[in-house]
């Protein structure tokens, strides 16, 4: 099973964080960048993967609220999607 770590701690900016993800899962070019893309990625997803989110204590602002619409996106892909597999810490 293949472990995708996003440590709130290294991103600044949504896209910084939708690259990383796009990189780590070999999401395809026409991946659209967005919640919904990530979405229809996830659910698509052939191999298990682990997917974590850390999250820091001095996270704030924007970054804050994009997290937690991205860890919703996990959890409706983890119930759509068997081998997607979620944790937070």
């Amino acid at each position: 099973m293949r472990k995708v770590v996003i440590k709130s701690s290294q991103f600044s900016a949504p896209r910084e964080i939708h690259g990383y993800l796009k990189e780590q899962l070999n999401f395809p070019d026409y991946y659209g960048e967005n919640l919904s893309a990530l979405y229809d990625c996830l659910t698509d997803l052939s191999q298990e993967v682990l997917l974590v989110l850390e999250k820091n204590q001095a996270d704030s602002g924007n970054i804050l609220c994009y997290l937690e619409k991205l860890w919703e996106v996990f959890q409706d892909a983890a119930l759509e999607n068997p081998l997607v597999h979620i944790e937070k810490r």
